[in-house]
């Protein structure tokens, strides 16, 4: 786990927990071949008029029946977080200090940075942690990403780092098993501390996915989920969750990411920063 005790000289800065798996659309392969097929009967008008009121009446039906079934208040249980301290607590940031961050838009299509900054929005208001925008950067993320970079943002812990990039080129691996992810995260904590300093997100810059929280597959919703693993929070194995490793089906914060972010949050009390090396 990215920053977290291990037994080798140099913590690695990709985490063991799988980035959200790619969309179907990244590979037209994964769509079955065109065939042309023979001209089909048509039917009367009113046959055809009759077949789609039942199919509206039964769609109608089952999205009803999955609303009234859904209760929220019964999934809120649904998170995991990515580790523990010896005393069972989740790791995570000392939430009575902001945490710092910068983009790096040069890869990024239009309104990416809009994503960044309403998924940070959304997770200040879960955790009740506030955010700090350095602004724009043009750091290149590593594969060891150094998290004490004086000369560009001075005698401080490193700010988390929100890069767009292009998963053939760069040092970070986008491999999701044999296939490329849309995003990946990793959140570092200093060696013998338990409190997340630094960390960093990279987006898939060939994403053809726009940006926006319109709908579950848009690129704004793999920006929050990332941001959930930055802040400590795992996948989990439930639909209906943003933090499910392919989104859940949904474009925001489910009631259990909800929780797992509170718990990481501000209502849990003030943590003490380890100290620049």
């Amino acid at each position: 786990m990215d920053g977290y005790r291990t037994s080798s000289e140099e913590p690695p800065l990709v985490t063991t927990f799988p980035p959200v798996p790619p969309r179907p659309d990244l590979w037209p392969e994964a769509w079955p071949p065109y065939e042309p097929t023979p001209p089909r009967r048509r039917f009367p008008a009113w046959v055809v008029g009759s077949a789609l009121i039942t199919i509206v009446m039964m769609l109608g039906a089952l999205v009803t029946s999955f609303v009234i079934r859904y209760d929220p208040s019964e999934h809120t249980d649904e998170y995991r977080f990515i580790a523990r301290d010896f005393d069972g607590d989740p790791v995570r940031w000392n939430p009575c200090e902001p945490v710092h961050y910068v983009v790096n838009v040069a890869e990024a299509p239009a309104g990416s940075l809009g994503d960044v900054q309403e998924a940070v929005r959304r997770i200040s208001a879960a955790t009740g942690i506030t955010f700090a925008y350095d602004g724009l950067t043009d750091e290149v993320l590593e594969r060891r990403r150094d998290m004490v970079q004086a000369d560009r943002y001075g005698d401080r812990w490193a700010p988390v780092l929100v890069t767009w990039v292009d998963p053939d080129t760069t040092q970070v691996s986008f491999d999701s098993d044999g296939d490329v992810a849309a995003g990946v995260a990793a959140p570092f904590t200093p060696r013998g501390a338990d409190v997340i300093v630094s960390g960093w997100i990279a987006i898939n810059a060939e994403d053809p996915n726009p940006p926006g929280f319109g709908f579950p597959d848009a690129q704004g919703p793999v920006v929050l989920h990332e941001w959930g693993h930055v802040m400590g929070l795992d996948h989990v194995d439930e639909r209906g969750q943003l933090m499910h490793p392919a989104g859940g089906g949904v474009a925001g914060l489910g009631p259990g990411d909800l929780e797992g972010l509170r718990q990481l949050g501000r209502s849990e009390g003030c943590l003490t920063t380890p100290a620049v090396p």
